[in-house]
């Protein structure tokens, strides 16, 4: 949310100029495209949208994968990033592949268009996708041997819940937690 809040054609591109950022993939070197080349991502999505005439709303999803610190080299983390962007996305849609360094744990950076270019549906996030994409992600880190998160402590957090707690920002639960102590 604070790297896209309104979604628009700039802030696609400010999307991608994030998750292509030099500094945090090897000068550009861990940066793939699936269904596109990475240097035209931006240019072939929009030209997607243009072609079905599908502008509004949502441009584009932003999705990640991390590791465990130390589990994979950078080349590693980005042949599982491609890989996994090809069994979610690879048969509709265009997506951008990043690979980050900047923490202890690598990462993979995902900027999937909102719109197929197969047929100009819309891709929506939704509970299902959402189970597909852990179970696939699941499955191909088992196929490596890494780690899998098997039982989560708790739900997590909106992100808006622990971003106001970050710049110390009173919220609505942690107040009533406060109440109740």
């Amino acid at each position: 949310p604070d790297k896209t809040p309104n979604p628009n054609e700039e802030d696609l591109r400010r999307l991608m100029d994030y998750a292509e950022n030099p500094d945090k993939t090897e000068q550009r070197y861990l940066i793939s495209g699936v269904n596109c080349l990475p240097e035209l991502a931006y240019e072939r999505m929009m030209e997607t949208k243009r072609r079905y005439g599908k502008y509004g709303g949502i441009v584009a999803y932003h999705g990640y994968m991390s590791f465990k610190p130390g589990e994979v080299t950078p080349e590693q983390c980005h042949a599982l990033g491609v890989e996994l962007a090809k069994r979610l996305w690879g048969d509709k849609y265009e997506v951008l592949v990043a690979s980050h360094r900047d923490h202890e744990h690598l990462h993979n950076h995902f900027v999937i268009n909102s719109v197929s270019f197969v047929d100009g549906k819309k891709y929506y996030d939704n509970t299902a996708n959402y189970n597909r994409m852990k179970k696939i992600s699941d499955r191909l880190c088992e196929e490596h041997n890494l780690s899998v998160i098997r039982n989560p402590k708790g739900k997590s957090k909106h992100y808006a819940e622990w971003l106001a707690e970050k710049k110390g920002y009173p919220t609505i639960r942690g107040q009533i937690r406060d109440e109740l102590d």
